[in-house]
Formats: structure tokens, sequence, C-alpha cells
């Protein structure tokens, strides 16, 4: 994919010297967006066996309030990134620790601005991004805590990642992207993988055990949460994600942003819903509490990687990518379980992971 409207700009007699720049600076950069990748995949792992414990085991079935938590601790990115930063620069000439941190305090801030102002040059501009993106991501989060307890967490999964469909999608006609057989082929394999997993055993089910945890509620909730996080992708990426030079340090800072909305904003709809009656408010216990700090803490890690993985690569990239989790929370409930693995799963991952080798290949030859 071809999002970057610079990349097309180069002088005809500067292509052979770009091209050799840019097969140099690929390399690092497909290797960072692969060990992103795999954080991001352990992460939604844990993520997802720890939802399903507290909203099934304990009975504690509260999910904006869950989703709330979770997206308030964004903004350890902040302090994360400075740490990082620090460490990474302690050869620079200093005075003490408190010089250290305010000097690379001051560059930070420094690059945080230039990308901003590649996007968009007036802060109430970007207050309204922020609060924007916010929501986007909050919407698909709070339907994904919804669908644990209307099906089960194999379908879940295989239907919220068929989002890459809808990534691709809205990247045609957001950014501009082109139709390519290959990336249609790959992104069709990979819907059919999760459409196989979710659901062949359910057609071959007896007694319709099987129905209720896919029913018709669960997996409209999962389809349209599917849906709007494709939309949050390439949202992000037109608008969020700097156009000349990918950066890890403002896919942070933004996510730091949206922790700190949350915390200030996006509370307003646990009175509401509590007054309607839908979610009604109450404290969890220590130990439940501890296992939401845990859920948190994985959808900080999450989030935080897949939008690094958004800003060195593309959307559709991300978004396949992700489709990975699928097959890995198979394996995670075999272990957990002592299930074996279904035959469905087997196929359906082959197919998955076949779809992610075609695209990726597909990628590195654009």
């Amino acid at each position: 994919m071809s999002s970057s409207p610079t990349y097309h700009a180069v002088p005809v007699h500067d292509i052979d010297a770009a091209s050799s720049t840019h097969q140099q600076r690929h390399r690092p950069r497909s290797l960072m967006a692969g060990m992103m990748l795999a954080i991001c995949i352990l992460s939604f792992v844990l993520q997802t066996e720890l939802a399903q414990y507290v909203q099934q085991t304990t009975n504690y079935q509260k999910p904006y309030f869950l989703l709330y938590i979770g997206h308030c601790g964004y903004i350890w990115m902040a302090p994360i990134q400075l740490i990082a930063e620090c460490i990474a620069r302690r050869s620079v000439p200093h005075k003490n620790v408190l010089h250290l941190i305010y000097i690379t305090t001051a560059d930070l801030k420094d690059e945080v601005i230039r990308a901003a102002l590649e996007l968009e040059t007036r802060a109430r501009q970007w207050v309204l991004r922020i609060l924007t993106i916010s929501v986007l991501l909050t919407l698909p989060a709070y339907l994904w805590y919804v669908s644990v307890n209307l099906t089960s967490m194999s379908n879940l999964t295989a239907i919220y990642n068929t989002g890459c469909f809808f990534a691709y999608l809205f990247s045609i006609l957001m950014l501009g992207d082109h139709l390519v057989v290959s990336k249609i082929v790959a992104v069709l394999l990979c819907i059919l993988g999760v459409a196989v997993m979710a659901f062949w055993e359910s057609t071959g089910n007896e007694g319709g055990q099987e129905s209720d945890d896919g029913g018709v509620l669960g997996i409209l909730v999962a389809a349209a949460g599917a849906c709007a996080y494709g939309f949050y992708e390439v949202y992000y990426k037109k608008y969020a994600s700097p156009p000349r030079k990918p950066s890890i340090l403002f896919a942070n800072t933004v996510t730091a942003a949206i922790g700190l909305v949350t915390l200030l904003v996006l509370w307003i709809p646990i009175p509401i819903l509590h007054w309607l009656g839908y979610e009604t408010f109450e404290l969890p216990d220590w130990t439940t509490f501890g296992y939401i700090l845990g859920i948190g803490s994985m959808s900080v890690v999450y989030n935080a990687t897949f939008m690094c993985v958004i800003a060195l690569v593309n959307p559709v990239f991300a978004a396949v990518g992700v489709m990975l989790t699928v097959p890995a929370v198979a394996i995670t409930d075999v272990l957990v379980t002592g299930v074996m693995i279904p035959t469905s799963t087997i196929v359906g991952s082959l197919l998955i992971l076949i779809g992610f080798y075609i695209l990726n290949r597909e990628i590195k030859v654009e």
C-alpha cells in the first residue's frame, strides 16, 4: 500500500538512489514491525483469557468499566517512553539525572511537534482529532467486551479479526489504495479461515449447544466491532500517523493522549449506563480488581504495539497480522483446558497463515 503521498513524488532521476535508500531502511522497519506484532499477539491472548475469566468466572460483568480502566492505563505510555529514551541517551553529556530528563523531554517535545505539524498545524484541530480517535477506539473495544458474554472466545476472536476486510475497504476509500489481486486473495483467505474456525463446528454439532455460543446477537455485535475497528485503524493512519517518517514516539504519544481523554472525558457513560440500569456500577473485590489491572496492562501493550505496526507499515498489514491471534488463542485454550485442537481450527489457521504470507510478500514488493 502506497499510503504516503510523498513516495510517488520522488524525481525520476533520483528513483534509483531513493530505491536503494528505501531498501536499506525497509529492513529494520520490517524487523521492528515484526517484533511489535509478536508482542501485540501475545498481549492480546493474555488479555482475552483474563477478560473471559473475569466476566464468566468471577461474574463481574461490567464491560464498560473494564474498558475504562484499561484505556486509562494508556497514560503510562508517556513515562514509559520517556524512561526508554533517557536510557537510550544516557551517553549524552549531562550534569545529573534531572538534567538528562530535561534535555530528553525537550528533544522529544520537538520531535512530536514536528510530526504533528506534518498532519495538522492548528492545536484546536488536534484536540478534536485525539477526542475522535479516543471515541473511535472506545466503540469497538466496548463491543468486544460485550461480546465476551454473548459468544464463545474462539468465535469472538475469529469474527472480530475480520476487521482486515473493513480496513482494506476503508483504505481504498480514505487512503486511495488500489485494488490489488494478491491483497484481495490474502484478505479473502484470512476471512475464509476465521469463518471455518467460527462456523464449521456449529454446522456439525447436535443439540444446538454451539448455536447458543455463536448466536445471531453475538455474531452481529462482534461483526459491528470488527467494522468499527477497521475504520479506526484507517482513520488513525490518515489523521494520526506522520506520512513522511512513521514514528513510534508519536504513536505512543497519541496512545497516552487517548488515555488522558478517557480519564477526563469518557467516564461520562458510566453514570449514564448506571442510571439506565444497563450496567449498574459497583466496585469489584480486590482479587477481581487485580485481574482487571492485568487486563488493562495487556490492553496498553496491545494497542500501543498495534498503533506502532500501523505507523511502521499500514493498516491492512496490521489487521491481517493480528489475525494470527486466532490460532494463538486456540492453542492457548488447548494448553489451558487440555482439549485437543479440532480440525476446523487447524484448517482455519493454515488459511490465515497463507493469507498473511501472501500479504506480507506483496508489501515487501511494494
